[in-house]
């Protein structure tokens, strides 16, 4: 044993020789469970806005309306934590934190539900087959097999005869594993729910004395947020966030470092020695490993980068590096007056670049990993694809903190803006003639990334807020952080992602991705242009929440003129009546619940097409 300490010894002292390393104070144990960086079980110790709860030896996480959950285990290196669901309340089927209507997390805050857990919905009423389509209620669910095998489920919801399952992650499930009376009043999980952490950021300071527990850092303005200031690492230094240090970038010991840590972890080593050779061992056990955005970052070089974008050369434009100078420049240093809008990747602001283009510069929330992907995998994708209806990529830029992505600027907002903002000041009114031409144009884009991109695109996010429209009111399809191409490797995808309402249900059940997917979620977009409906409204009548269950049931009651938009009936023509006709049935068409049966793509660009000849030749006869 004292051999094997000495050898210990040795190899910490030839690691620090080139690998020195001081972390943001970690938390204490509490009981046996390890804190480690950046979770925060008090005010001192570990990131604020990482909070776990320690109570009498015993870790838990806190959500909303009152409910806590206990941490069952932790993996800091894949930013996840585990906890273990409430159960049932005695002698029903009802879950325990039924009355804060399940896990509810804030979604202020750097948590979210991964897309690795199995949740099986219990004791749902009759409705949510048809309203919920993201959950699978089928007999051949999961469902049935958990409570039949589990005698806790079985004893509390074995007489419930609608049982769903659910694959959590992404967009839909990021915040919320929801029950309520009038859906489901239960759940549970194939194993312990599984939540993942973004990684932080530089610590915040107001002094040099608050980045006095982070070696080789200094506390300066933080360029991205104006008035606050962070513990940015000196030079020769960069932040790594997994550990909360300042990282010399020479240091080559990151494996042998984790190797050291891991062995002094998990064999139970102690060394009784004296504080400053613990003082020593603290350090070396903090491993270096980089955060998962450079480990991205690092799969596509910086070379590579530049010569895809290089390459790219959109109506005779070709597509440039961008410096950071000319990106704050354009953008005011990012200031709030030139925010244009936030989502799950980070933020849009409105820049002006020097030669006078307007543009519109992404940027991918500081330490958001998912949001660095999709920024990476939009610029596989915009590199392909040359059309009048696709928003076009001017460029990049590498040189700041966050990679960003620059596109035309299109100034008429989205869709979403004009049909559904109780803005007056974001709305125009669009008359039947203009929803149709941009119906059109949105099918005939995508028609081209289905029929004519080599190898062909899937957008896996089409919503009337992905719909741009120019002075002209011409759309452009934005947003391909999502998109994948249709590659054997990626049709079958790990989970399902995309936005409530507008999912394909078969996508949802089998992961199975197909340009039959985007159909789905157009026909959803068809319905907002012609009722001018929120896609899911729950302000609605419960039944009516989900627009496609709506607009579905009329139409099997032959009352779709009922469900279309007062403004577009006033006054119509018989013909602009029986077009609006015409045009819900296309959207049934694409809403079918067997993608085999929905039209493709370019069949529907020439339907409405069709439609929109229909018309012109009336206008031109009269």
């Amino acid at each position: 044993m004292e051999m094997k300490m000495f050898s210990i010894l040795i190899l910490v002292s030839l690691l620090l020789s080139s690998c020195e390393v001081q972390a943001v104070r970690r938390c204490p144990d509490c009981g046996r469970f390890p804190v480690p960086f950046p979770l925060s079980s008090s005010g001192d110790c570990g990131h604020p806005s990482y909070k776990v709860r320690c109570s009498a030896g015993t870790l838990w996480f806190d959500a909303l309306n009152g409910s806590s959950y206990m941490i069952t285990s932790i993996n800091p290196s894949s930013q996840r934590l585990v906890i273990r669901p409430p159960g049932f309340f005695p002698n029903s089927c009802i879950a325990a934190d039924f009355r804060s209507n399940g896990i509810q997390l804030d979604n202020n805050l750097p948590f979210n539900i991964t897309s690795s857990n199995t949740v099986v919905i219990m004791n749902c009423s009759e409705s949510v087959p048809q309203i919920l389509l993201a959950l699978n209620c089928s007999e051949s669910s999961v469902c049935h097999d958990y409570i039949n095998g589990n005698k806790l489920a079985k004893a509390a919801c074995g007489h419930t005869s609608i049982c769903c399952s659910l694959k959590t992650g992404g967009s839909v499930t990021a915040y919320r594993i929801r029950v309520r009376a009038d859906r489901c009043s239960a759940y549970q999980s194939f194993s312990p729910v599984e939540l993942e952490w973004t990684l932080p950021q530089e610590p915040l300071c107001r002094t040099q004395v608050n980045c006095q527990d982070l070696a080789h850092s200094e506390c300066l303005p933080d360029p991205s947020s104006g008035e606050q200031k962070r513990c940015f690492c000196h030079s020769g230094y960069q932040w790594d966030p997994v550990n909360g240090v300042c990282q010399g970038k020479k240091c080559q010991h990151g494996r042998a470092c984790n190797m050291l840590k891991n062995r002094l972890q998990f064999i139970g080593v102690t060394i009784p020695v004296g504080g400053i050779l613990l003082g020593i061992i603290t350090m070396v056990l903090v491993y270096r490993k980089r955060s998962a955005n450079r480990r991205q970052l690092a799969k596509v070089t910086l070379g590579t980068f530049r010569e895809r974008v290089l390459s790219v050369s959109n109506g005779g434009r070709t597509a440039k590096i961008f410096s950071g100078k000319e990106i704050l420049r354009a953008t005011n240093n990012f200031s709030d007056d030139n925010l244009l809008g936030c989502g799950g990747f980070g933020e849009v602001f409105k820049g002006i670049i020097d030669d006078g283009t307007a543009s519109a510069i992404k940027r991918a929330k500081p330490g958001n990993t998912k949001g660095n992907d999709q920024i990476l995998n939009e610029v596989q994708i915009l590199c392909q694809v040359n059309h009048k209806n696709l928003v076009r990529l001017l460029g990049c830029c590498l040189e700041l903190k966050q990679p960003l992505l620059i596109y035309e600027y299109i100034p008429n907002g989205t869709l979403f803006d004009h049909l559904h903002s109780v803005d007056p000041g974001k709305r125009v009114q669009l008359n039947w003639h203009c929803r149709l031409v941009i119906a059109y144009q949105t099918a005939d884009g995508l028609a081209y990334l289905h029929f004519s991109a080599t190898p062909p695109i899937y957008h896996r996010d089409i919503k009337s807020s992905n719909i741009l429209l120019d002075r002209k009111l011409d759309a452009k399809v934005s947003d391909f952080g999502l998109s994948r191409l249709a590659v054997t490797e990626s049709s079958h995808i790990t989970c399902v992602q995309g936005t409530l309402g507008y999912l394909d249900p078969e996508y949802c059940i089998n992961f199975r991705l197909t340009d039959k997917s985007d159909v789905y979620s157009f026909g959803v977009v068809l319905l907002e242009l012609l009722t001018s409906k929120k896609a899911i409204d729950f302000n609605r009548e419960d039944d009516d929440v989900n627009l496609v269950v709506l607009v579905r049931r009329m139409l099997n009651e032959k009352r779709l003129l009922e469900a279309v938009d007062p403004v577009l009936k006033d006054g119509a023509s018989n013909l602009e009546l029986e077009t609006m006709e015409m045009l819900g049935s296309l959207a049934a068409a694409c809403l079918d619940m067997k993608r085999e049966c929905r039209p493709s793509m370019k069949e529907v660009a020439e339907k409405i097409e069709h439609i929109i000849n229909l018309l012109a030749g009336h206008v031109s006869q009269t």
